[in-house]
């Protein structure tokens, strides 16, 4: 196997576990607040759903370096730009997370940086979806990155309208909470989907081209 599909192969399986690392924070998450919450016990949920957010984002910095190689070729400033922008939004999100984990950081602290940092990865996926739809992705599938990637910016938006880590503040205004909804639904109920798509577009394509060389119709190449 030559470099270039074994790079393309990395990236699908990247892709494929940050899918699964964002469902399994957005299940840890939910269990926090539905059980932990208001318990003065010890937490379980609760950490994880740190620490699976950091291992998305370490898994996403490999699938966007694997996109940019995909899309150099034809539109090199761009796609650096926009992985540039993602790589310091999913740096951002790991640092941050893993100063609340430390206990460096207060939740109430950190919430406006780290949607900050979501908004640029945001930035990131519109850009690759949208760099991809013209050349390397299903329509479809670069149509979903770039929701997703709309919802992550609309975020820091939806937090400091609603006041920040003080949900409670609007669950007051019914419209407030229906667009959050929206929004926080398709950030983190869409990524899992187009990451786990993303995977399997990749790992489908690289397997047609190599069935392809093996049979001699695609020359090999290196890089």
């Amino acid at each position: 196997m030559n470099t270039r599909l074994a790079a393309r192969r990395f990236t699908g399986w990247a892709a494929i576990l940050s899918g699964v690392a964002a469902i399994l924070a957005m299940v840890t998450v939910i269990l926090f607040f539905a059980l932990e919450m208001d318990s003065s016990e010890e937490h379980l949920w609760g950490p994880l759903s740190d620490i699976f957010p950091i291992i998305q984002m370490a898994l996403l910095l490999v699938v966007a370096r694997g996109l940019h190689v995909i899309q150099r070729p034809a539109t090199p400033r761009t796609s650096i730009i926009g992985m540039v922008i993602g790589v310091v939004g999913m740096l951002g999100v790991i640092v941050l997370q893993t100063f609340l984990r430390m206990g460096a950081m207060q939740f109430a602290q950190e919430i406006g940086p780290l949607v900050i940092a979501f908004a640029l990865v945001g930035v990131w996926l519109i850009v690759a979806n949208y760099l991809g739809r013209q050349r390397s992705l299903p329509s479809r599938l670069a149509w979903l990155g770039m929701v997703v990637g709309v919802a992550y910016v609309l975020e820091p938006v939806i937090v400091f309208v609603a006041g920040g880590a003080d949900w409670r503040a609007y669950m007051s205004n019914p419209l407030l909470v229906v667009v959050s909804a929206v929004i926080f639904l398709l950030a983190y109920v869409g990524f899992p989907i187009w990451a786990i798509w993303l995977g399997r577009v990749l790992l489908a394509t690289n397997a047609t081209e190599e069935a392809r060389l093996q049979v001699g119709l695609v020359p090999p190449r290196i890089g």
